[in-house]
C-alpha cells in the first residue's frame, strides 16, 4: 500500500511538470508563503488529500512539494485550462480532503460558483482561499448562494505582520443571510496562534442560532382556499384532528417545532393539496414532491412514502412515523365470510360427514345381516331338540325388529342416547359396543372444533381486502389527497376489483359518500354494515368516544390497501441544511424528545374490556338443520303414503314393515 502511494506522487509529480511545460507563462500574481497552506491543512483540518486550483506554476511546483513532504495526497488543476469539477471531485477523494484555491487568479469565481451549483460546499470539503487584499464579500456574492450552515471555508488574508485565518459560513444566502465571519487563528513569523478550534467554530453547536431567520417550508392541506402562512400554522398547531389534514403532517409539524426551538428559525408555509403527481406525461413533478425536489422549500411538514426512484432527489433526515391504514368495521353476525359462524356441520368436512353416513349405513346392514344369520341358527337348535321341550319357554328368543327400527336404533346410539331393547347375542353385543365407542370419539372431535372456533371468535368477519369486497360492507374512504391519487394510479387488481363493485354504483343521500370524513363515518361504523378506510391513529380517539366495551370487541381491522411503512422526513437532495437538521434530530431522538411525541400522536386502539361476547347465529349457520328436518318431514309423509298402500293392498308381509 505505500508502495502504491509513492507512486500515484510520482504521477502526480509528472503530471505536474507537463502542465508547467505545457502552459509556458502564466499570470503574475503574487503568491502567499507555502507555510500558510502547510499550516492549514497539517495542524488546522488534518486532512489527508489536497487538490490545488491555481493560476501561478510557482504554486504547483513549491506547494505540492511542501505538502507532500506532509505526506498528503496531492492533485492540481490550473484554472487557466479547461477542467470539470464534477470530475475532479468524486467519491473517490478521502472523506476529508482539502480544497486549496488561490483567489487571486481570474478563474476562481467561476470555480466557486459552480462549486455552489454542485453542492460541494459540505462536510466533505475544507475549501482554503488565498488571496492578497481580496474582500470576503466580492467573493461570496449573493448570487453564490449555497454558502449555508454546512459550509466549511476558511479565507486567510495578509495583516501587516503576518497572516490571519477566518471562518466563513453562512444561515442561507438564498434567504439573503449575511456572511457570519470568525477568527479562527493567525501566523506570525511561522508560528499558528489557534484562537478557536476550527471543528469548534463548524459545528453544530456554535452554528445552531439562526437569529430568526425565516425559512421555506411546504406543507399538505387538502382543503380549499388554504392560501395563508397564517391559516396553515393554525389548522397544523392544533392537537385535534382536522380534516383534509393526515395524521403524519401534524406530527411533522411538531417535530418541526423542536427544529424551531433548537436553532431559532421561523417557516413561512406554503400549501399543497396533495403530495405526488406529474403534469400530464411529462417529468414535472406536481405536489409537494415538486416543490421540494425544485428547491422551492428549505424544509417540508410532511413525511414522504418510501420510493426506489426518490432516494436520487432527496434526503432523508428523520424516519420515525408508521404510516399504517386500515379497513374498520363493526363485526356483526351477518359478516361470516365462511358461511361457518352457528353453523354445526362445519366442524366436520363435507368428506368427514359422507364418510360417517356410510359408516353408519354399513353398520346397520351388518347388524340386520347378524340377526338373520343368529336366527337361522337358533331354529335349528330348536328343531333338533325334543318334542315336549318345544312347548317350553326358551331361554334364547329371537328378536323380530323391522329395518326401519333398526336405523333408528343406530342413529340412537350414535347420538348417544342408550339402546333398547339390548341386544342378546354376543356378536351383535361386540358390534353395538364397537358403535358406542366409535360416537364417543367422533363426539369429542367435534365438540373441541366447537369450541375451539368459539375461542377465537376475534377473527370473524373479513379479513383481507379481497372479502371486504365480497362482503355486504358499504365503503367509504377519507377525504383526503393520497386516496385519490392510488384509484387512479394503481394497477393492482384488488383496488380494480374494490372500485367496480364498491364505488362504481351510485349512493343515496341518507349514505355516507365514498369521500367522508371521520366524525361522519364514526355513527355508521357503530351501526354496523359499513366499513371505513383511514389512517387507524386518526379513528381511534373518535371510536373510544362513541363505543361502548362491548362494540370495541366487535371493531375489525382489515389491512392492505396501503402498504404499511415508515414514512421520511426528507428536504432537497445535498441541502445546505441536511447534515445540521439530521444530526439536531438524532440528539432529540436520543434525548426522547421524539418519542413523547410519537406517544401523544400514535394513539393505541382502545382496549377490549368485555369478557365475552355473544354473536348470534345467522339464519345461514342453522339452515342445514332445518333442511335435515325438512327432509326429515318428507321421509315421513313418504313412508306413510307406503304403509297406507301396502295396507290398502294387502302387502304388509313383502317387506315386514
Amino acid at each position: 500500500m505505500p508502495g502504491r502511494i509513492n507512486n500515484s506522487k510520482m504521477n502526480l509529480l509528472i503530471g505536474m511538470f507537463i502542465l508547467i511545460l505545457a502552459a509556458g507563462e502564466g499570470e503574475i500574481i503574487p503568491s502567499m508563503e507555502e507555510s500558510v497552506l502547510t499550516n492549514f491543512v497539517a495542524s488546522l483540518v488534518k486532512t489527508k488529500q489536497a487538490i490545488v486550483f491555481s493560476c501561478l506554476f510557482k504554486d504547483f511546483k513549491e506547494i505540492s512539494l511542501a505538502l507532500m513532504r506532509l505526506n498528503q495526497f496531492v492533485s492540481v488543476v490550473n484554472l487557466n485550462q479547461s477542467y470539470s469539477l464534477t470530475s475532479i471531485l468524486t467519491r473517490e477523494n478521502y472523506a476529508r480532503t482539502s480544497v486549496l484555491v488561490n483567489a487571486r487568479c481570474s478563474g476562481s469565481s467561476e470555480l466557486l460558483f459552480e462549486a455552489s451549483e454542485n453542492r460541494y460546499f459540505n462536510k466533505t470539503y475544507q475549501w482554503f482561499l488565498w488571496g492578497v487584499d481580496i474582500e470576503v464579500q466580492s467573493l461570496f456574492p449573493l448570487n453564490l448562494n449555497y454558502v449555508g450552515p454546512n459550509a466549511q471555508i476558511t479565507y486567510v488574508n495578509e495583516t501587516t505582520d503576518g497572516y490571519t485565518y477566518w471562518d466563513i459560513h453562512s444561515k442561507g444566502r438564498h434567504l439573503k443571510s449575511h456572511l457570519e465571519i470568525n477568527l479562527i487563528a493567525t501566523l506570525i513569523n511561522d508560528t499558528l496562534n489557534i484562537a478557536c478550534d476550527i471543528f469548534h467554530l463548524q459545528s453544530i453547536d456554535f452554528r445552531g442560532q439562526f437569529n430568526g431567520l425565516t425559512l421555506r417550508g411546504a406543507s399538505v392541506i387538502d382543503k380549499e382556499d388554504i392560501i395563508s402562512n397564517e391559516q396553515i400554522e393554525s389548522i397544523l398547531s392544533r392537537p385535534t384532528k382536522d380534516a383534509g389534514v393526515a395524521a403524519f403532517i401534524k406530527y411533522h409539524y411538531e417535530l418541526l417545532g423542536l427544529l424551531r426551538e433548537r436553532f431559532n428559525f421561523t417557516v413561512n408555509f406554503r400549501n399543497s393539496r396533495g403530495w405526488a403527481g406529474r403534469l400530464g406525461n411529462t417529468t414535472f413533478r406536481l405536489g409537494l414532491l415538486g416543490i421540494v425536489m425544485r428547491n422551492e422549500a428549505d424544509i417540508a411538514a410532511s413525511g414522504a412514502f418510501n420510493r426506489i426512484n426518490r432516494f436520487a432527489e432527496f434526503d432523508t433526515i428523520h424516519q420515525s412515523w408508521k404510516f399504517e391504514t386500515a379497513f374498520l368495521y363493526r363485526y356483526t353476525s351477518d359478516l361470516d365470510t365462511h358461511g361457518k359462524s352457528g353453523n354445526f356441520l362445519s366442524p366436520f368436512s363435507d368428506r368427514v360427514w359422507l364418510f360417517c353416513l356410510l359408516t353408519l349405513g354399513a353398520f346397520s346392514i351388518i347388524w340386520v345381516l347378524f340377526e338373520i344369520i343368529d336366527c337361522k341358527i337358533l331354529r335349528r337348535r330348536v328343531n333338533s331338540q325334543k318334542l315336549e321341550h318345544l312347548n317350553q319357554k326358551s331361554p334364547v328368543i329371537c328378536i323380530k325388529t323391522t329395518c326401519i327400527e333398526r336405523i333408528l336404533q343406530t342413529f340412537g346410539a350414535c347420538c348417544q342416547q342408550g339402546l333398547d331393547p339390548n341386544p342378546v347375542d354376543l356378536s351383535v353385543r361386540f358390534l353395538v359396543m364397537t358403535l358406542f365407542l366409535f360416537s364417543l370419539v367422533m363426539y369429542n372431535y367435534y365438540t373441541s372444533s366447537v369450541v375451539g372456533g368459539l375461542l377465537s371468535s376475534s377473527d370473524q368477519g373479513p379479513s383481507t381486502v379481497d372479502e371486504i369486497t365480497a362482503s355486504p360492507l358499504k365503503i367509504s374512504f377519507e377525504d383526503i389527497g393520497y386516496y385519490k391519487v392510488l384509484f387512479r394510479e394503481s394497477q393492482n387488481r384488488s383496488i380494480t376489483k374494490l372500485i367496480e363493485k364498491k364505488l362504481s354504483s351510485s349512493r343515496s343521500l341518507n349514505e355516507l359518500p365514498i369521500f367522508s370524513h371521520i366524525e361522519d363515518a364514526v355513527p355508521y361504523l357503530k351501526a354496523g354494515g359499513f366499513a371505513f378506510h383511514c389512517e387507524v391513529v386518526d379513528a381511534y380517539p373518535v371510536i373510544s368516544e362513541y363505543f361502548d366495551a362491548n362494540e370495541i370487541c366487535d371493531l375489525r381491522e382489515v389491512s392492505g390497501l396501503m402498504e404499511v411503512e415508515i414514512l421520511n422526513w426528507i428536504l432537497h437532495k445535498n441541502s445546505q441544511y441536511t447534515e445540521i437538521f439530521k444530526t439536531a434530530m438524532c440528539n432529540a431522538q436520543e434525548k426522547g424528545f421524539v418519542e413523547r411525541i410519537l406517544r401523544r400522536r400514535q394513539i393505541k386502539k382502545p382496549a377490549c374490556q368485555s369478557l365475552y361476547t355473544v354473536y348470534p347465529v345467522s339464519l345461514s349457520g342453522v339452515l342445514p338443520g332445518f333442511v335435515i328436518l325438512i327432509c326429515g318431514f318428507g321421509a315421513s309423509l313418504l313412508l306413510l303414503c307406503l304403509e297406507k298402500v301396502y295396507a290398502h293392498f294387502g302387502l304388509q308381509k313383502l317387506c315386514g314393515f
